[in-house]
């Protein structure tokens, strides 16, 4: 007769073994430690960062504090030469805007009637220019503001007669003359080129007892235009004025 086989549970609850070769609770401190571990390195990572960029921005601002004087030169230095600039393109201006006569008198010495006693040839002065800037403030312009000026010429004399005024009047209405005095013979017109001003006899007389007439007359001039000219215009101006 066999005997029943017996099979006994000796361990007790407590050392009974899970199934999971690592248990739970060694798993969380690990995973916990390396947690803690990454994020002290991040936060050395970011604070190594922190020090290097902090380095940089001390390192730039000193360099900037030692570029300031050389800043602050160069800008001086850029306001001069604008300065310079604005005086240039004045000095242009006035190239620009110069009007020469002498040619244009020696052509009337020789175009002038023999009759003809001229007493006065005069181109008026203009008033002077106001270079101050609106409201009376602030450092006068180096220049006109405004871009042109009216010129005139008064020829005044005496004659015996009316023939000789009216040739020459008519000669300086010719083209030799047409680059510096402007003809406009409408009566309507306030620029009316040439004007009469007086046109009368005289008190005084010629050698052979005949009454003078005295005349004065104004005629207009092209007008002094005061803008940059072209270069080759500017070179051209340039040479003439060295020439004289």
């Amino acid at each position: 007769m066999k005997s029943p086989r017996l099979h006994l549970n000796l361990l007790g609850e407590s050392e009974k073994l899970s199934s999971s070769p690592v248990r739970i609770r060694v798993m969380l401190p690990t995973m916990a430690l390396l947690a803690t571990a990454g994020f002290v390195l991040w936060w050395a990572t970011l604070a190594m960062q922190l020090l290097i960029v902090r380095a940089q921005v001390s390192s730039l601002k000193e360099e900037l504090a030692g570029k300031k004087s050389a800043h602050a030169s160069i800008l001086a230095q850029m306001s001069e030469a604008r300065e310079r600039q604005a005086q240039l393109d004045q000095l242009e201006m006035y190239l620009g805007g110069r009007n020469t006569y002498g040619e244009t008198l020696a052509r009337l010495a020789e175009v002038m009637p023999i009759r003809v006693q001229l007493t006065k040839i005069e181109i008026p002065e203009q008033p002077p220019q106001n270079l101050m800037p609106p409201g009376g403030r602030g450092k006068p312009a180096w220049g006109p503001t405004g871009t042109v000026e009216r010129i005139t010429m008064r020829i005044a004399g005496r004659t015996t007669k009316e023939t000789p005024v009216i040739s020459l009047m008519e000669s300086l209405e010719g083209s030799e003359f047409s680059q510096v005095l402007a003809i406009n013979k409408d009566p309507r017109s306030p620029e009316m080129s040439p004007k009469v001003h007086s046109f009368r006899q005289d008190g005084s007389t010629a050698d052979d007892g005949s009454r003078l007439l005295v005349f004065d007359i104004e005629y207009r001039c092209l007008p002094r235009v005061f803008e940059k000219p072209a270069p080759a215009e500017a070179a051209q101006a340039g040479k003439e004025g060295a020439g004289k």
